[in-house]
């Protein structure tokens, strides 16, 4: 029963130690975030959008793309999650994860912060 607790634990020892964005249709420019407290940030908004399951074709090309790494063990390469992001003319953030089909938003506030947290100086 210990080892199989153990294993549980260990499964979900994953830890965001990275966030590259892009910017703009053409994506140029490839920014890289690893201070831990801005990475902790944009983490803690991501878990605030309420996620459907949906495979949704947008009308035009995401505003930023984010890209997640993920360590589980110091040993072994990072696992990778991407996000495409549309900030909207309303101030509401539209998230879609292609890898596994959802979609999501965040309101005006935190989608401001969100935006904000990304491209601080």
């Amino acid at each position: 029963m210990l080892f199989v607790l153990m294993s549980l634990v260990a499964c979900n020892n994953e830890k965001l130690i990275r966030v590259d964005y892009q910017i703009g249709e053409d994506h140029s420019g490839e920014h890289m975030i690893t201070e831990e407290d801005r990475v902790q940030t944009i983490a803690s908004f991501f878990r605030q959008v309420k996620w459907d399951n949906a495979k949704v074709q947008m009308d035009r090309k995401e505003d930023m793309m984010l890209t997640f790494f993920y360590q589980y063990n110091p040993n072994e390469p990072e696992r990778l999650e991407e996000y495409k992001i549309w900030f909207n003319k309303d101030s509401v953030a539209e998230i879609v994860d292609p890898n596994k089909h959802r979609y999501g938003k965040l309101d005006q506030a935190d989608a401001e912060k969100l935006r904000e947290v990304i491209i601080k100086k």
